[in-house]
């Protein structure tokens, strides 16, 4: 899967001085290419006339995003109405005064034979809308920014939840096997060590291969079934081709975990937990189920279980990441619980 370029780190403090930069080079060349001027002008004379055609554009444009906009962003509203009207009053009356300062520069520059006299143009209009546009993009601009910050940063919350509660789990299972001085335990430390390695410094970034990611579970389930021994009949199965895949770090622990946290199952049953993963094109399933002992419900009630704040965090993640492109399916019965989870990953 390639990763979608992030159009909006091209307005961070970092690049936005070259990407404005880089805008207004466009502008100007786009004035020459779709022929925006007089035809008669050429040479020097064309260079300036495009330049202070841009320079009619520009000037509003950053005098009302600077100057103005942020008191109207401020709730000022009349002072910001105030300064607009200055604004326009001095851009209308001003801003002529100002092309033909740089149409002087050139003249004594390249002695240049043709220029316009920018006072005797009618500028009005559009020093109104390229005020108002610019406003209006400025807004929509900084909104769709805040809105991805607020998104990551909101992502990073729950994933830094996600975490600790992994690793509480985790650390349950060491202390019961150190309780009874188990000879499992080097074994099973060991394996704690590849799961917080991958938990820890291969998850800082937004997606990860699948082939990690399930591999992490794999460990997990290893680590389970070195814990529980034969006590549980412990299934995990893989289908599909995971080549050139890619997901959400830690997206699809959270449901084996709570399979293996929450079953149980009646004295003269088998206890069970089963996972089944299958890659069909770009959609990845997952199954979880695990038993539980209907005894502990009552009859004819169905099986309950709080979902924690890990299952609560997923289904964020889920609708945060991977909107409108992912099912989640939680199956209540009173001998067992099943959790149906279904994503696009193009």
């Amino acid at each position: 899967m390639t990763k979608q370029f992030d159009w909006t780190v091209l307005f961070s403090k970092r690049y936005k001085v070259y990407t404005q930069l880089l805008f207004w080079i466009i502008v100007f060349f786009l004035y020459i290419i779709l022929k925006e001027y007089p035809q008669h002008f050429t040479g020097a004379a064309l260079i300036c006339i495009v330049l202070q055609e841009t320079l009619e554009l520009a000037i509003p444009c950053y005098s009302q995003n600077l100057l103005v906009l942020p008191f109207f962003k401020q709730g000022k509203w009349l002072l910001g109405i105030g300064l607009y009207v200055i604004q326009l009053i001095f851009l209308i009356y001003g801003l002529p005064l100002i092309l033909n300062a740089a149409g002087w520069i050139f003249l004594k520059l390249f002695h240049i034979d043709n220029r316009v006299d920018w006072t005797q143009e009618h500028i009005a209009f559009s020093v109104i809308a390229f005020t108002v546009v610019a406003s209006f993009f400025k807004i929509a601009l900084d909104k769709l920014i805040l809105d991805k910050e607020q998104k990551e940063m909101e992502l990073r919350h729950l994933k830094a939840q996600l975490n600790p509660h992994f690793l509480f789990n985790t650390l349950n299972n060491l202390y019961g096997l150190s309780v009874v001085q188990s000879p499992k335990l080097p074994e099973l430390m060991l394996k704690l060590s590849d799961l917080l390695r991958y938990a820890l410094y291969d998850t800082n970034q937004n997606y990860v291969s699948l082939q990690k990611e399930l591999t992490h579970i794999t460990n997990y389930v290893e680590l389970e079934k070195i814990r529980l021994d034969n006590k549980t009949q412990i299934e995990l199965n893989i289908q599909g081709d995971l080549a050139d895949q890619y997901i959400a770090p830690l997206m699809l622990i959270i449901f084996i975990e709570n399979g293996f946290k929450h079953y149980s199952a009646a004295q003269d049953q088998q206890a069970f937990v089963q996972i089944f993963f299958r890659m069909q094109g770009d959609t990845l399933y997952l199954k979880v189920a695990n038993s539980l002992d209907a005894a502990l419900y009552g009859a004819g009630k169905p099986a309950r279980r709080k979902g924690g704040i890990g299952l609560s965090n997923i289904r964020q993640r889920l609708h945060l990441i991977y909107p409108q492109k992912h099912t989640l399916t939680v199956t209540h019965e009173r001998e067992y619980y099943e959790v149906d989870l279904k994503i696009d990953l193009s």
